[in-house]
């Protein structure tokens, strides 16, 4: 027997066990504790020979912003399965095991930190968003005097939720898919001991911030958020006053928040990762959250979906312009247009652009049609800052 279920507290050891033979590391006494501790707000699904534990998958209960809204979506982590009982299909029973939890609980969007993008995409996922990261040195950081009014602060790993959380949350809701962190995924997932956290404030407002910490041979920049000039340029000076401890910076950034206007030389190093990959668990759900942008007078439009991963998607969607958002239905007319689920979640969610699409033969349709739902797809740029 092979059947999928969900575990137990008393079960967390056999998982965690399997996590470390996966993934390659060894985790400490405390590092298991605060595993166990986050492992109770997730649903852990396995397979089972006998009565040994054969293959694992995480699903964490998380929030994104979809632009200024935020929406409910299913994490999926620590999928993992012990070599002598790979290839027998258990990892494609945990996810449609997951797919299915995701729909019941109302979740309309997945994503995912993929170790292969082929295999991810054979369950319906698309690669969305990407690591953006600058290395070079400290010296070509281009730095103009920043205003008198504010000053850098050193805050506390204890307060820092507390205080940058508003300045995150601004930054991250003009983007699409960005995660929106609680309070304790501060603690847990983003800070660590090693972690400098640096804030610039002014007439009492935080209006920037950088999480650093210093490596061996190189300043590194975790996260750099800012909203005003004098923020930007003060914590630019702060990474300049490492010149004598380091000749070497490496700074993770929002895409679009650095070019070469920035840099004296511009042979700093621009590093584009592909990142997190997302996939729509539910067609329905998800257009009645999605911020379209189509005309309310425009006529409905018959959208053919394939998806062989979760049936419930699989089909042609009458989609229906109102003022509520978009209304879709499943119907048996005829479709305008056709594609697939990953690419579908590629074009609404800012990674891939309909021009494109259809160069690439995963969109067909009548051009006019391919015009309209290029309008309707508003300008969202993808990012993710995070990790699970």
């Amino acid at each position: 027997m092979s059947d999928v279920k969900k575990v137990s507290a008393s079960e967390y050891d056999t998982c965690l066990q399997l996590g470390e033979n996966a993934f390659n590391y060894k985790l400490t006494e405390e590092q298991i504790k605060d595993r166990k501790w986050q492992m109770d707000k997730q649903d852990i699904f396995t397979v089972q020979e006998g009565d040994r534990l054969a293959a694992k998958l995480h699903l964490l209960p998380l929030q994104i912003f979809l632009n200024e809204k935020k929406i409910d979506i299913g994490g999926i982590a620590g999928v993992a399965t012990w070599p002598e009982h790979r290839r027998k299909g258990y990892v494609g029973k945990l996810m449609k095991k997951a797919l299915n939890v995701m729909r019941e609980q109302g979740y309309a969007l997945s994503l995912l930190h993929p170790f292969s993008i082929p295999f991810y995409r054979n369950y319906g996922y698309e690669l969305t968003q990407y690591a953006y990261t600058y290395q070079g040195r400290i010296s070509n950081l281009i730095v103009s005097q920043p205003s008198c009014e504010g000053k850098l602060v050193r805050l506390k790993k204890e307060e820092a939720s507390s205080l940058l959380n508003d300045v995150y949350e601004k930054a991250a809701s003009a983007y699409t898919l960005m995660l929106v962190r609680e309070p304790w995924w501060w603690e847990r997932r983003v800070l660590s001991d090693d972690t400098q956290i640096i804030a610039y404030e002014a007439q009492g407002q935080i209006e920037g911030y950088i999480l650093a910490e210093m490596k061996k041979d190189r300043l590194v920049i975790e996260e750099f958020i800012y909203h005003t000039h004098s923020a930007f340029q003060a914590l630019l000076q702060w990474m300049k006053n490492h010149d004598s401890m380091t000749e070497q910076v490496e700074i993770s950034m929002l895409p679009g928040d650095l070019d070469a206007f920035h840099f004296a030389n511009p042979r700093f190093k621009e590093i584009k990762q592909p990142y997190f990959m997302a996939r729509i668990v539910d067609i329905e759900n998800f257009f009645s959250l999605y911020p379209f942008s189509a005309p309310l007078a425009d006529t409905p439009l018959n959208l053919k979906i394939v998806d062989k991963y979760a049936p419930w998607n699989d089909g042609v969607w009458q989609c229906i312009p109102n003022k509520e958002g978009m209304v879709v239905e499943q119907t048996s007319d005829e479709a305008d247009l056709e594609t697939d689920v990953k690419t579908l979640a590629a074009l609404l969610l800012g990674s891939l652009t309909v021009d494109k699409a259809v160069f690439m033969e995963k969109l067909t349709g009548d051009p006019d049609n391919l015009e309209r739902l290029s309008g309707w797809i508003p300008n969202n740029q993808p990012a993710f800052l995070d990790f699970f």
